[in-house]
């Protein structure tokens, strides 16, 4: 079984940056698969699609590995992806690690890199038989540096998935297959305004002092740069990490 160029998978594409990718991949002309745990959020996304939603949504929790294996073993050949974005994740508790847990430890991996794992180790295969394909992962500029805005266990996943995106880029680059990261910054999704909503003013003005552009990224500029990567004039792109960040690490 080979994956087709003209269809994507989106994980986490009930909202946030990952609808936005999937609409702007439909927009692209492609295809699209949308996965989420959130039945009734990826199906208002997936009403939007109209003619290039390839399927009716999979429905299933990432961090759950039999869920996805199910879910990815129920693509009928023709919606086979040849682009993967692995899209969720995503911690807005700022914690010291003095307050840190093992569990603290063990939710951040399993939800943001386990899941990364599973979805490009499931996907992957069909890619190398059709000799092309994109892999796009959310990191964070969490996973770059340190941060102000969460915590050292997410920041240690998210690091993880930077390390596990430029392994997969070296193997599979003989494959046809591309395997980039997207480490995003402060992105004005509705779940952050939310968290940062229930802040004090002075909290969240003094971590917008931090970002040299001064505001949060919109979420169209967050998906923007993960569309590209998941084009065909992308093809010569693996390995890297693309910053989108506001100057917040350069």
């Amino acid at each position: 079984m080979t994956a087709r160029h003209d269809v994507a998978l989106v994980t986490g594409a009930g909202s946030g940056i990952c609808a936005e990718v999937a609409r702007g991949l439909a927009a692209r002309g492609l295809h699209v698969v949308l996965l989420d745990k959130d039945a009734e959020a990826v199906h208002r996304v997936a009403d939007g699609l109209g003619d290039r939603l390839a399927r009716d949504p999979l429905i299933a929790d990432v961090t759950d590995p039999h869920a996805l294996t199910s879910a990815v073993d129920s693509l009928a050949p023709q919606h086979q992806p040849g682009v993967l974005v692995n899209g969720v994740g995503g911690d807005t508790r700022a914690r010291p690690v003095t307050e840190l847990t093992e569990a603290d430890l063990q939710e951040a991996v399993t939800h943001n890199l386990a899941s990364v794992f599973t979805m490009t180790r499931l996907c992957v295969p069909a890619m190398v038989a059709a000799g092309w394909g994109r892999v796009v992962n959310l990191a964070s500029v969490a996973g770059r540096t340190y941060t102000r805005f969460s915590n050292a266990a997410y920041v240690a996943a998210k690091a993880g998935v930077i390390g596990f995106t430029k392994q997969c880029a070296y193997e599979l680059a003989p494959h046809g297959v591309t395997v980039n990261a997207v480490a995003h910054g402060v992105i004005g999704t509705e779940r952050i305004r939310r968290a940062w909503e229930e802040k004090p003013p002075q909290w969240t003005a003094d971590r917008v002092s931090h970002i040299p552009a001064g505001r949060f990224g919109s979420v169209a500029e967050a998906a923007g740069m993960v569309c590209h990567l998941c084009g065909e004039d992308a093809g010569y792109t693996t390995g890297t990490v693309v910053d989108v960040n506001g100057g917040l690490h350069i």
